[in-house]
């Protein structure tokens, strides 16, 4: 949370580099966190891409999103994909094509006690 405390870029709502109050920093945080929140019978996966590689040459779309299914191809010399809910990295070199799919053995599983 201390990084927030610096300064905050806030992209397209002209608050760019302005110094936030704590309520309104922790009033973007919630409104961040809570875009993730999906339904346990929700079968997709929500993806975000930190750190898009994006120059003259490449453009990224789509950084996040839901989906079943994705396909990422590396175009980095000596990249990396790192899978947060599991803290792992995986190399990931120019070329190399990772799939990412769910299935009905993947979704959440819960119960819930009536009185």
């Amino acid at each position: 949370k201390q990084w927030y405390q610096r300064r905050v870029r806030v992209h397209d709502s002209g608050l760019t580099n302005k110094r936030l109050k704590s309520t309104e920093i922790a009033e973007i945080m919630n409104k961040f966190n809570d875009s993730f929140k999906f339904g346990p019978e929700d079968r997709r996966m929500k993806y975000i891409t930190r750190e898009p590689l994006q120059n003259s040459v490449f453009r990224a779309v789509n950084t996040q999103g839901y989906a079943k299914s994705i396909t990422v191809r590396s175009l980095c010399w000596n990249g990396k994909i790192v899978m947060d809910g599991i803290q792992r990295k995986f190399n990931f070199d120019d070329g190399v094509r990772a799939n990412f799919t769910t299935s009905d053995c993947d979704s959440i599983n819960s119960i819930q006690f009536v009185d």
